[in-house]
Formats: structure tokens, C-alpha cells, sequence
């Protein structure tokens, strides 16, 4: 299994199109053993886009605190799962919590009322 995690800071980014670099770990799901932890920062740069380079690094899930419907359509499209409301808590905690189903997800923090979404902040639309 391979996991995506917006990152800034080491940590999940609240925001997933306002963070520094993805983070892509591979997961042995029979163990829950981390096979690999990789940071990267897409060659294009970090954009609403950034859902499609995504998809193609073969991931399979991502956890992320708040994510527009643009980048929630384009991973929708490419059957990768998306879990919204995640804390911003430090890459390796999220990744234990998440397998072992004790990490505690809230709302989709870029869907509620109020939080424009129609397109991405700074970022060129389109």
C-alpha cells in the first residue's frame, strides 16, 4: 500500500494545497511495517494539479486535513481514496495511527460552509 501525506514541516499539512512537499511512504498492510518514508516535491511545483502527479506515483490512499473538490474529484477519477479531517500531527504518527485505526479524523476542513473552494489559492486556475 502506498500512502500520500501533504506535508510542511514535518508534518501533515492542514491545507493540501498549501504544503511544502508530499510525503509517500509504502506500507507492508499484513504487517503495518513502514517499508519506506520518501519527501518530494513534485517537478511542476505544489498545485491543486498535484492530485494527477499523485495518482500516478501509485498511491493508493490520502491522508490529508482539509482538501478542496477539485483535487477531491481528480483522486476520485484515479480510485485513490481520500481520508479528510486528519491532525496535523508529525508524518510518522500519522502513518501508526492510521494503521493501527486509532487516528481520529474530523471534518474536511476546505468543505464546510463559508470556505471557498472554487478554485485554488494561489495557484493558476483553470
Amino acid at each position: 500500500m502506498k500512502i500520500c501525506i501533504p506535508t510542511s514541516d514535518g508534518k501533515l499539512c492542514g491545507h493540501f494545497g498549501h504544503c511544502d512537499s508530499f510525503t509517500f511512504a509504502e506500507i507492508n498492510p499484513d504487517t503495518k511495517e513502514i517499508l519506506n518514508i520518501e519527501e518530494v516535491i513534485p517537478e511542476d511545483g505544489i498545485s491543486c494539479q498535484s492530485a494527477a502527479w499523485i495518482a500516478e506515483q501509485g498511491v493508493n490512499k490520502v491522508l490529508a486535513g482539509g482538501m478542496g473538490g477539485r483535487p477531491l474529484m481528480m483522486f476520485a477519477q484515479n480510485g485513490v481514496e481520500v481520508i479528510a479531517g486528519c491532525p496535523e500531527l508529525p508524518i510518522k504518527e500519522v502513518i501508526e495511527s492510521y494503521m493501527s485505526n486509532t487516528l481520529e479524523t474530523g471534518v474536511n476542513t476546505c468543505g464546510g460552509e463559508g470556505h471557498d473552494h472554487s478554485h485554488c489559492h494561489h495557484h493558476a486556475q483553470w
